[in-house]
């Protein structure tokens, strides 16, 4: 209506709103990128200091903010993925629940990021997440093939210790 203030009107109220909730918004948004740029920063100094495959995982997880993450290592001898404790592992199907994020590095696969699928619509947290696993992920990896040829020893050894004693066993009753 002519003579009455702006926001008086139904249209200025609406304006009035707008005013003050897109830059809200704007800068919500920007401080959630600021935050999760500091988050993946401090995510690569704890990663420098090398922790053990288990504490790895529990660093990505947290800087993804995703509790069921799983970190999967590739043993390019065999051509199959094991967790931190050496255990073979396999990668989710394309309509599960949860997505995967191969981690390569100088055009070799490393392992894999099993996280939850809603991650995928942040992509910038996750590549830099993915980034700073990757720096680690040798290292963890490393050591999880390192636990998976043990168990490989000490089984191997326990079927030579059989072996040999089934043996012993067989002279012994030839000799009698």
């Amino acid at each position: 209506r002519p003579g009455e203030p702006i926001w008086g009107s139904s249209f200025g109220r609406v304006a009035a709103l707008v005013g003050v909730v897109v830059p809200l918004a704007f800068l919500s948004g920007l401080l959630r990128t600021r935050l999760q740029r500091s988050g993946v920063a401090g995510l690569v100094v704890q990663l420098g200091a090398q922790p053990p495959a288990a504490r790895v995982r529990d660093l990505l997880a947290s800087a993804l903010g995703d509790p069921s993450l799983e970190v999967v290592f590739w043993r390019p001898g065999v051509g199959s993925y094991v967790d931190a404790r050496g255990r073979a592992a396999t990668l989710p199907d394309a309509g599960a629940t949860q997505a995967v994020t191969l981690l390569e590095g100088d055009g070799e696969r490393l392992g894999a990021l099993v996280h939850d699928r809603s991650l995928t619509d942040n992509p910038e947290l996750l590549e830099g997440v993915a980034a700073a696993a990757r720096l680690a992920l040798d290292n963890a990896r490393l050591q999880a093939e390192l636990r998976a040829q043990l168990r490989e020893v000490r089984a191997s050894r326990g079927r030579i210790v059989e072996a040999g004693d089934a043996e012993r066993r067989r002279i012994e009753r030839n000799l009698h």
